[in-house]
């Protein structure tokens, strides 16, 4: 799940992620989905399925951009200021939203892809230079966490 808005500078890195996925097959059972800026929506489109990858913009203060990061769900940090509306809430507060409310219907895992930038500019299209070239190396960081759950179960979606 590719999230971000392409009307926000490096904001849209996870949506571009999802566009260099797509330029290769991946397996039956595995679906690739853009999320822009999801909020709990997040959580509709990962109903029902057995894993799932989010892949999105970081702001880490002292970090370079470009970083990719990789997290489990549990060490996803937590947003400093609380949501001003359900837009504006993180993934870690989305997904325990969605693990109180309807444990049976989310993915057994959930894995973070994040790639740290460094501004997110409303009105402005295009990446940055350091997180444009991070573009390719976070889409292997995906595409090994499908191969690993592939290899693990030999499907990605849950069956009726």
């Amino acid at each position: 799940m590719g999230c971000g808005n392409i009307f926000a500078g490096d904001d849209a890195v996870g949506v571009e992620v999802l566009r260099e996925l797509e330029k290769e097959p991946f397996p039956d059972g595995v679906t690739l989905y853009e999320a822009g800026a999801p909020g709990l929506g997040m959580l509709d489109l990962m109903f029902g399925n057995d894993k799932a990858v989010i892949i999105d913009a970081v702001l880490a203060e002292g970090t370079p951009p470009g970083r990719v990061l990789r997290w489990r769900e549990e060490e996803v940090p937590r947003k400093e200021a609380p949501p001003l509306s359900v837009h504006d809430i993180g993934i870690r507060d989305a997904l325990e939203f969605g693990r109180n409310s309807m444990p049976e219907g989310l993915p057994d895992e959930v894995v973070i892809i994040g790639i740290t930038v460094a501004t997110v500019e409303p009105w402005h299209m295009g990446l940055g230079p350091e997180v444009a070239g991070a573009v390719p190396r976070a889409a292997e960081a995906v595409r090994r966490e499908v191969e690993r759950w592939l290899g693990e179960a030999g499907t990605c979606t849950k069956s009726d």
